[in-house]
């Protein structure tokens, strides 16, 4: 059970490795929360606000594969995993992506404030964004699950992607006439940590007397500031020098949105649409390396010294471990600068306020990227309930790109303060340590903010 614990573990970690955060979704239609301008610039809070620190955190997980995927029960609410022998490999690879995708993503608005001026809105905020993600092909898990069965292994495609920046924004949303509103939030970004990684080949012969691997990858690395990396005679990487202390990675990005409040027209109904994210980050200092297109062969130890079979033995693991640490050595191809897109999103929403305390709504979201493992879209279903002026509530449910969702949001803003706690992805069923069990999709969120000036 102990073994089981721990590959549960594992792989929760291994899984919790991209997705571009923002506020929730399932804030989208509450009129107190104060944070949807990052999905919609065109949105006007009922006050102005304040915030440092906590005021928006959100954090979460995603992925198309999960621990049931992994672990099967086996009965007397016993689990076993799919290495087990009681596991059909047909029935393991049958339930497997043709790529696991995974990631991991996180923000937090260190500094926010939002106030009226000029007759509109304007909002200012300072933030930090991360995401990671990882693809791993079904080759791989063929592998783990028939090894030595099966005689030709391909793990092509392996990919792993971080992109972590700060951004500071300026917005502002003004009525151009009657219910309808403009809005536009222009970002400067400051780059972090950037790293794409890509095995374009790995692949695997094994015969009864006779096993080969061939490999390549390449990688692009760049950070905040400059780093050099120190190599050797044959142009391997070594090791990284860190240049001068000055930002040497920035870009700009912008947000549009329209919101069309047609109350006078189609009592308690509002449209919306936005794109946010259109921008990229340019790294000064994008380093390149490859590796060789290497090659390990193994056809038994033939050169086995009868009278001095220690030495010999320890000659020949050695060549196999030069051989094979070529597979994981990088040459350096040089610096250059190096544009990076950020992953633009687009929303359409339309909600309708029934009656006083109710409302129910329905957002579209799809985020547009040349990257197949990045690529996302949703459609979530909305009931809003407002019992009163200073508490709403959502509760909503989605169909995604990872699978289904429930969602809620709880804010309370009386004046002064307000506070909301609330997930896009709600998980309904773990093991007793706490894991998720039928996928990893996971997230949360929450903030406080002090409440400034009169509702409107």
């Amino acid at each position: 059970m102990k073994k089981i614990k721990y590959i549960a573990m594992l792989l929760c970690a291994m899984f919790t490795l991209e997705g571009a955060a923002q506020t929730a979704k399932s804030a989208y239609f509450l009129d107190g929360a104060y944070h949807n301008y990052h999905m919609n610039p065109a949105m006007k809070p009922e006050r102005g606000f304040f915030a440092v620190g906590i005021g928006n955190l959100g954090f979460g997980t995603q992925g198309n594969v999960g621990l049931s995927n992994f672990l099967y029960p086996v009965g007397d609410n016993k689990l076993t995993t799919f290495m087990s022998g009681s596991v059909a490999a047909d029935d393991f690879l049958s339930a497997m992506p043709d790529a696991a995708n995974l990631g991991f993503n996180l923000d937090e608005n260190i500094l926010a404030m939002g106030f009226r001026m000029f007759g509109g809105y304007t909002t200012l905020g300072v933030s930090l964004h991360s995401a990671t993600s990882l693809s791993l092909p079904k080759g791989f898990f063929e592998f783990a699950k028939n090894g030595l069965q099966q005689s030709s292994h391909s793990f092509s495609g392996i990919n792993m992607h971080t992109m972590n920046y700060a951004s500071a924004t300026l917005g502002y949303s003004h009525e151009i006439f009657k219910g309808f509103r403009l809005g536009v939030n222009a970002k400067y970004l400051i780059g972090l940590a950037y790293a794409d990684i890509t095995v374009d080949k790995l692949n695997l012969e094994l015969g009864e007397n006779h096993w080969m691997a061939e490999s390549h990858a390449q990688a692009h690395i760049g950070a905040g500031i400059e780093v050099s990396p120190t190599v050797d005679e044959e142009g391997l990487i070594t090791g990284f020098e860190m240049g001068p202390i000055a930002p040497s990675a920035s870009g700009l990005a912008f947000d549009l949105g329209i919101v069309y409040d047609m109350d006078h027209i189609v009592p308690g109904l509002t449209l919306s649409a936005s794109v946010v994210d259109m921008g990229k980050i340019t790294w000064k200092h994008m380093m390149k390396g490859q590796s060789a297109d290497a090659k390990v062969e193994f056809n038994g130890f033939e050169e086995i010294d009868p009278n001095d079979v220690e030495s010999s033995l320890n000659a020949e693991l050695e060549r196999l471990t030069n051989d094979a640490s070529k597979m994981v050595e990088y040459t350096y191809e040089g610096t250059e600068a190096m544009s990076t897109k950020l992953n633009t999103t687009m929303y359409l929403g339309a909600e309708w306020k029934f009656c006083k305390p109710l409302g129910i709504g329905v957002l579209y979201g799809q985020r547009f990227t040349k990257s197949t493992f990045n690529k996302w879209h949703e459609v979530r279903g909305y009931l809003n309930f407002t019992p009163c002026r200073w508490l709403e509530a959502s509760a909503n449910y989605g169909t995604t790109s990872y699978g289904t969702s429930l969602g809620w949001m709880f804010n309370f803003h009386p004046a002064g303060i307000t506070f909301f706690v609330g997930s896009d992805y709600m998980i309904t069923k773990v093991t007793p340590q706490f894991i998720p069990v039928d996928d990893l999709n996971a997230h949360i969120t929450l903030g406080v903010n002090l409440a400034l000036g009169k509702r409107k």
